[in-house]
């Protein structure tokens, strides 16, 4: 295995097979923030976040289906309470986002993005609500994010292996849908230029936690259309 620690931030890479499998990111905020906790939304927060883009991407039109799976266990989160703590301020998130791109060059709305968000973990509720706004990070795209309960029974704030497994294409699809209604994405409506391009994974923590999230079994698995059968001359009666 491999691990990069400091005392603000963990990345450990398990041996396959073993306790330490497949990925560990933990953050110590307080580390980062100190004794003062952020004053307003607008202040900058802590982030840990991998990503990895997906080549060849493939088009939301061909695909039957998309298999998303990964098994998460919290191994620990801890609050540094200060007298200003406020929880829609101060919170701790683990979020999964694969990002649904315009990929056609000729399109008018190529470049543009959906952030499709699959939540992990959230300090504040045992299954995270959905969510739906724009990224006012920096992006500025539309944030689709779906409730947990569509993915996992069980909360990660049990400290046991959840497992969060759904087909995404149709979630997809009504991430774009809901984007389109609010005017974002508005170049195209064709789901043959939207591709799944890449994920971005980890922890978003805006308030004072110092804490560590396992991560192994992460894969997703499109299923293309099956080929539409090719008509013979003599089945079109020309033969």
């Amino acid at each position: 295995g491999f691990c990069f620690t400091n005392r603000a931030k963990r990345v450990c890479l398990g041996r396959p097979g073993s306790a330490e499998a497949d990925l560990s990111l933990g953050v110590n905020a307080s580390v980062e923030y100190g004794d003062r906790a952020r004053q307003s939304s607008g202040e900058p927060w802590v982030h840990l976040l991998v990503q990895q883009e997906i080549e060849p991407p493939p088009s939301l039109a061909e695909l039957e289906s998309c298999r998303f799976h990964v098994e998460a266990r919290l191994k620990h989160s801890k609050l540094h309470r200060t007298e200003d703590y406020t929880p829609s301020r101060h919170a701790a998130q683990f979020l999964i986002y694969l990002t649904v791109a315009n990929r056609n060059p000729r399109s008018p709305g190529y470049g543009q993005y959906l952030w499709f968000g699959i939540p992990i973990y959230d300090d504040r509720r045992r299954l995270a609500p959905a969510y739906q706004a724009q990224d006012f990070a920096g992006t500025k795209m539309f944030i689709y994010t779906v409730a947990a309960e569509v993915f996992a029974k069980e909360s990660t704030q049990d400290g046991n292996w959840v497992i969060f497994t759904q087909d995404l294409l149709p979630l997809m699809r009504e991430g774009l849908e809901a984007g389109w209604k609010r005017g974002f994405l508005s170049g195209s409506r064709d789901l043959a230029d939207y591709r799944v391009t890449g994920i971005v994974i980890g922890w978003e923590v805006p308030g004072i936690f110092d804490v560590e999230m396992q991560l192994r079994g992460l894969n997703l698995r499109a299923r293309f259309q099956p080929a539409a059968p090719v008509k013979s001359a003599k089945a079109d009666g020309n033969g």
